[in-house]
């Protein structure tokens, strides 16, 4: 049945050009006056300059990993280059997810701005709406196209295809935790500087253009929350649809459960081409509430599309219909993240209006009571990961045909209707990216609206705007973040069973005496899994400590340098003198790329060695850890954030500015940035890389654990 492999491909082409043509429309808007325009292609400048000079130190890494592949894994076992070919491709649609969304979104700011002046909300709304779909249309349909395309062309190639696919996820993931912690570093580092001597000490408002850290601060918000966050939900998009297909084709599944899995991606695909024309704009008092609609209207409509096609499938329709209902489990996974985000992060709920309210005390009592919303925020998505994944299991024990594995098969079988419920989630993404690339939009077009000194009613609605917008980034994160929670256990088993056919093949023994021996020492009392699963929470809270402790170096010398300017050039704030905007962007350019590869690499280096000299169980209690560890800290970290910055925002538009309620409020947001916009996301991307690296070195690790003379039980056997 590769029909439906085939039409992923047209579908994908088709959302391709519709992504084109949303584009086309929004740069045909009026992007307003000469100043307005000359902001925006500031930060577009910024934005281009900063993205490729990562690309260029990433690609001497790439062309490392490439050829390191392709003499470890593609060379002993016969693959001819293609799971090499896998990862550079998959790392290459990262990058270009990356730069669309960077491209549309920097020259769409002033043409929202314009359409806030001239149009009112509605039309802002629809600029920045559609500015967004370009971006969540992108993502899914070059997704699409990947994944369908490679499983044609590997499949009919060579019958060791499984492997080279789940590559093209690990090239998507190693980049994108290079672009999450790189625009990560730049856009807090660049935010904290402009706002402790903009707002704190000098007493300016947000985006004045008196400040010399503005532009800097506009540019970080499209390389981090937009080119960032688009390949951050490629990757997850990649990594879960592709490491389904993995299982079912190592389980043995009859060819439709693998055709289900591009064909549910389709149709979801086919629910955004509509969702992204549901939303509403004329006569808008609450966006949020206008999104929200066109959420879930989308997912809806997935879940119906999900029902009906998957009678198409020529299976008997228990296990059509079971396969619909595991998939859709995990699609409704995303509104209900949505909606715990949403309470936990935004001025309407109480938790925000606590916060609002301690800082009528001090900013230490702001930190505080966000910290332990951050903290609560993260149990209700665990209790919706954790119940959609015990049902999800059930379906799969119940009605998937796995067959040969012995006492293991049903289990096997349970896992696999996990795995359906990770495609649910993530093949939704182009909705859900499409109302998170809104927010930075939104965001940049309130910068050029103070900059370019527009009147306070074009404020009010940007910053309407730009209200939700910060909601949607939050409840995007808890998207991603789930979605690492949630293909935990499917990649996990993938690469179980990956170190088991490795070990088949190099032992020349039978497939399941392998597979029950190997789990036999998988267990929480063998002191290999716990030293792995100890390594694991280390490399987590390696990479949160470097990753914060950047954004605080980098941000000193970008605070140092502004109030450099201020001090050297006193014009500046009397409008007599022009701020060096473009020292500020260089200066978090160079600091950000010169942080972000020690905590990246620290996530290739320890898991490799960790598998080569301790064992393949090792490394299995590695990954565990990073996963208990990892999901709950980047919960907190998000919504921490995100509920600070809108606390700050509940007391701005009650019209307390400058007064000492909104100062403490402001230094709890400037505590939150680094932890809602550059560790907390990062940690996803962290989990992904953990697990699709070991997948695709599995065969190599196996070899050295036997060679050693360590395989099955490493090198602290019971």
């Amino acid at each position: 049945m590769p029909e439906y492999a085939i039409l992923g491909v047209v579908v994908g082409m088709l959302g391709v050009l519709y992504a084109v043509y949303l584009a086309r429309w929004v740069l045909k808007q009026d992007p307003g006056t000469e100043k307005m325009r000359f902001i925006s292609q500031a930060i577009a400048t910024g934005a281009r300059a900063y993205l490729f000079r990562q690309y260029r130190t990433l690609a001497v890494l790439l062309a490392v990993l490439a050829v390191l592949i392709l003499l470890a894994i593609d060379v002993p076992r016969g693959t001819m280059g293609l799971t090499a070919l896998g990862f550079v491709v998959g790392a290459l649609g990262s990058m270009i997810a990356g730069y669309l969304g960077m491209y549309v979104t920097t020259r769409s700011a002033s043409r929202v701005a314009q359409a806030a002046a001239t149009g009112g909300m509605g039309k802002a709304l629809q600029v920045s709406w559609r500015a967004g779909a370009v971006m969540g249309l992108s993502l899914a349909s070059i997704a699409l196209l990947l994944i369908s395309g490679f499983y044609l062309v590997f499949k009919a190639v060579t019958e060791e295809w499984a492997v080279p696919l789940v590559a093209l996820g690990f090239g998507a993931s190693l980049v994108t935790l290079f672009m999450r912690v790189g625009g990560g570093i730049y856009t807090k580092a660049a935010d904290l500087g402009a706002d402790l001597v903009g707002k704190v000490e000098a007493g300016i408002p947000e985006d004045d253009p008196r400040n010399p850290g503005v532009i800097a601060d506009n540019v970080g918000d499209n390389v981090g929350d937009v080119a960032g966050m688009a390949a951050d939900v490629y990757e997850s998009y990649i990594v879960t649809v592709t490491a389904a297909i993995f299982l079912a084709a190592i389980l043995h599944l009859p060819a439709q459960f693998i055709e289900a899995i591009i064909l549910f991606a389709t149709l979801a695909l086919v629910a955004t081409f509509a969702g992204v024309n549901m939303l509403k704009t004329t006569g808008v008092k609450h966006p949020l509430s206008s999104i929200s609609t066109a959420i879930y209207a989308t997912i809806a409509l997935s879940i119906v599309l999900f029902f009906a096609g998957s009678f198409a499938l020529g299976l008997d329709i228990t296990k059509a219909l079971a396969l619909a209902a595991a998939t859709s489990l995990g699609a409704a996974i995303a509104p209900l993240v949505v909606k715990i985000t949403d309470y936990f992060t935004s001025y309407n709920y109480n938790p925000v209006k606590r916060i609002a309210e301690q800082a009528k005390i001090s900013p230490a009592t702001v930190i505080i009571t966000g910290y332990g919303v951050g903290l609560m925020s993260a149990i209700p998505v665990i209790a919706v990961i954790a119940t959609v994944l015990g049902i999800s299991y059930m379906i799969g024990y119940y009605t998937v045909p796995v067959e040969g594995f012995g006492e293991l098969s049903k289990y096997l079988a349970g896992i696999f209707g996990t795995a359906m419920a990770s495609v649910g989630l993530l093949v939704v993404a182009g909705i859900i990216i499409t109302a998170d690339s809104y927010g930075p939009v939104s965001d940049n077009a309130g910068g050029v609206v103070e900059m370019a000194g527009l009147p306070d009613e074009v404020r009010e609605i940007t910053d309407v705007l730009d209200s939700v917008g910060n909601t949607t980034k939050a409840t995007t994160k808890g998207y991603a973040i789930a979605s690492a929670a949630l293909a935990a256990l499917v990649l996990f088993i993938a690469l179980i069973f990956e170190i088991v056919s490795s070990a088949t093949t190099l032992l020349h023994k039978n497939l399941v005496d392998v597979m029950r021996e190997s789990l036999s020492v998988l267990n929480v009392i063998n002191a290999n899994v716990l030293i792995g699963a100890f390594i694991g929470v280390s490399i987590v809270y390696f990479f949160s400590s470097r990753t914060l402790e950047a954004v605080g170096k980098t941000a000193m010398e970008v605070v140092e340098e502004i109030r450099r300017q201020f001090r050297e050039k006193p014009g500046i704030l009397e409008w007599k003198e022009t701020p060096d905007y473009a020292r500020v962007v260089d200066i978090a350019t160079r600091r950000a790329l010169g942080e972000f590869l020690v905590p990246g690499l620290a996530a290739i280096i320890v898991p490799l060695l960790t598998g080569l000299l301790l064992g393949w169980n090792a490394l299995a209690g590695l990954i565990m850890g990073a996963i208990v560890a990892g999901v709950p800290r980047a919960l907190l970290m998000a919504n921490a954030g995100g509920a600070w910055d809108n606390a700050k925002k509940y007391i701005e538009i009650q019209g307390l500015k400058k007064t000492e309620q909104h100062k403490a409020a402001v230094i709890g947001d400037t505590v939150g940035d680094p932890f809602k916009d550059t560790t907390g996301p990062s940690l996803n991307p962290l989990i992904k890389v953990l697990n699709t690296l070991s997948v695709v070195f599995a065969y190599a690790i196996v070899f050295t654990n036997i060679a050693l003379g360590i395989f099955p039980f490493g090198l602290l056997p019971l």
